[in-house]
């Protein structure tokens, strides 16, 4: 698995390459436009709102789309099952805490507090869940960073890699030529008085 960066008007206009970044294979379907789309402020102050709005965008936005990366039939739902995962185990956990602690009685003064058997359950959803979800995540085809003008892709397949390096070298010649061909630039300087 490989990293690559990729422009945002790439992803939003649907003109990265047909190749699919989960496993090199010819892609039909274009999902997810929105990864293109700057990222809230607000995801960035913490971590898991940032992982947790990506998943959850993920889920939202899962039908096809004139821009957005390239899959192939095969991964198509490749994302949105992830973010299943990710999103449902997150919340179960919450709420098999938060009835625990709704169902663990007040103990009478001087007896010791005897946590609801839910509380237990939730404990070992946690060391389920937990390393579940970190293999899931980092293990996935994923943006790991950007600016406001790319996002960084990690994990991505090395056919679709090689075809994104090779497009923008590409670019990079035509623009040297370009600049080549207009000569170097005169720059008017003004006359002392």
């Amino acid at each position: 698995m490989a990293k690559c960066v990729v422009h945002r008007a790439q992803i939003a206009d649907g003109s990265l390459p047909s190749i699919c970044i989960v496993c090199g294979d010819r892609a039909d379907h274009r999902l997810f436009a929105g990864v293109g789309s700057p990222s809230l402020a607000w995801a960035m102050v913490s971590p898991l709102f940032g992982l947790l709005a990506f998943w959850g965008s993920t889920l939202r936005d899962a039908g096809q789309s004139p821009g957005g990366f390239p899959f192939c039939e095969r991964h198509r739902n490749y994302w949105p099952r992830r973010a299943r995962f990710i999103v449902f185990g997150f919340v179960s956990l919450l709420v098999l805490m938060g009835i625990g602690f709704a169902f663990t009685p007040r103990p009478a003064p001087g007896e010791e507090v005897e946590a609801h058997w839910m509380l237990g359950v939730a404990g070992l959803w946690l060391l389920i869940y937990l390393p579940t979800f970190l293999f899931m995540h980092l293990a996935a085809v994923r943006p790991t960073g950007g600016d406001p003008g790319s996002v960084v892709l990690s994990g991505a397949s090395r056919p679709f890699v090689v075809a994104i390096e090779s497009e923008q070298k590409g670019d990079e010649a035509k623009s040297r030529r370009a600049d080549a061909h207009d000569g170097p630039q005169k720059v008017a300087r003004p006359r002392p008085t």
